[in-house]
């Protein structure tokens, strides 16, 4: 894989970016909507390399891509799968697929269709495939699809399992279930114009700076009122729990995204007052119309520097929501935090669902189309 990615030189998919830019470690966005949105870029190069990991595309593999974007990284595939194999990318835009067909061609790529539509439908005249990847977000699994998978083959999908939570996995059959070979933290711009459409809904805040909330379709949440919020009384809880050294979110994330009913939100931006725990705003949870955000402080002890979780509540709700959340973090300190073992993940579609189940019923995430069971032990 390495060798590929050094092969396809990723500013040649920019045309017009500068080359700086083109290798930074950052997402490059190519499209917005009237509204400003990106709905379509190239991926941070760290993110590439995560999902090809996951995908693990061979010599001779057919190779279902949705999201061509620029092309680049089908060209990799490409690379990957070689001369007796072939990759088929789609997108939802005649512009994107026209951009990409040029980028591929103009690249010497020769093993890459690129096709206009809808990427959760799939292609079922060439299938089966033996690696379906998804370079776009999705709130559901994209059922449609998955007859379209060889047996033995492997789909790659970036899902939010609650709100704004997202993780890619990397899903193979286990009889009548799926399950996760990989799972690992990933956000991608979400799924559109098709089937299985990922409904975002973007509130911003009034009141003074660039503070908004991200929202989806499955939150109960009266966004109307949420506008306010942060100009209401605030509540703030300090939790106990304390992250030390390289301590992550990444797990709490996970936890609160299943415990939750809403899960959590990202709410980027600034303004006078607010104090998020991290520069580009924060991870926040939702409660019809009131939300409640995480701060920290920092502070030292006999174990050292660390940075405790805070809490804080705005709207009607805000004291019994920032009660909620800070009840849920202390019981993921004493569970599991940092040194649980890492979970894994199940996933069903149709009948099969209502046979798939979790030690701890709040590990059960039911969506539209699927039931996700995460597998996660209590640390002894």
């Amino acid at each position: 894989m390495i060798k590929a990615l050094h092969h396809v030189e990723r500013h040649r998919f920019l045309p017009g970016v500068d080359a700086q830019k083109a290798y930074a470690g950052d997402a490059v966005p190519i499209k917005h909507d009237d509204t400003g949105q990106m709905v379509s870029c190239i991926s941070a190069p760290s993110i590439v390399a995560t999902q090809l990991e996951q995908l693990g595309a061979q010599p001779g593999h057919k190779v279902l891509e949705a999201g061509a974007a620029t092309g680049y990284n089908a060209a990799i595939l490409g690379r990957l799968v070689g001369p007796r194999g072939h990759v088929w990318t789609i997108d939802v835009d005649q512009d994107l697929v026209d951009n990409a067909r040029t980028n591929l061609t103009e690249a010497g790529t020769s093993n890459v269709t690129v096709v206009l539509g809808d990427g959760a439908v799939g292609l079922a005249e060439h299938a089966p495939y033996d690696r379906i990847q998804f370079t776009v977000g999705t709130g559901d699994v994209p059922v449609k699809i998955l007859d379209q998978l060889a047996p033995g083959g492997r789909l790659v999908v970036p899902m939010r399992i609650r709100g704004s939570i997202s993780r890619s996995f990397a899903f193979e059959r286990d009889g009548d279930a799926w399950k996760t070979v990989s799972c690992e933290m990933a956000t991608f711009v979400p799924l559109r114009k098709g089937v299985c459409d990922d409904v975002y809904t973007r509130v911003p805040m009034q009141g003074e700076g660039d503070v908004h909330l991200e929202t989806f379709s499955e939150q109960d949440v009266d966004r109307d009122a949420l506008r306010t919020a942060l100009d209401r009384n605030q509540v703030k809880v300090y939790t106990g729990v304390k992250l030390r050294g390289n301590g992550n979110w990444e797990w709490l994330y996970l936890y609160l995204a299943c415990a939750l009913p809403n899960g959590l939100s990202r709410m980027p931006g600034s303004r006078p007052g607010f104090t998020p725990h991290f520069g580009w705003g924060a991870m926040t949870a939702l409660d019809g119309d009131s939300l409640a955000y995480f701060t920290i402080r920092e502070g030292e002890d006999d174990q050292g520097r660390f940075w405790e979780i805070g809490v804080i509540g705005h709207g009607p709700r805000a004291a019994e929501l920032a009660e909620q959340v800070t009840a849920e973090v202390r019981e993921w300190d004493r569970g599991w935090g940092n040194s649980a073992p890492e979970p894994g993940f199940r996933m069903a579609v149709g009948q099969a669902r209502d046979r798939l189940t979790a030690a701890e019923p709040r590990f059960v995430v039911d969506k539209p189309h699927s039931r996700l069971v995460i597998d996660w032990p209590r640390r002894s």
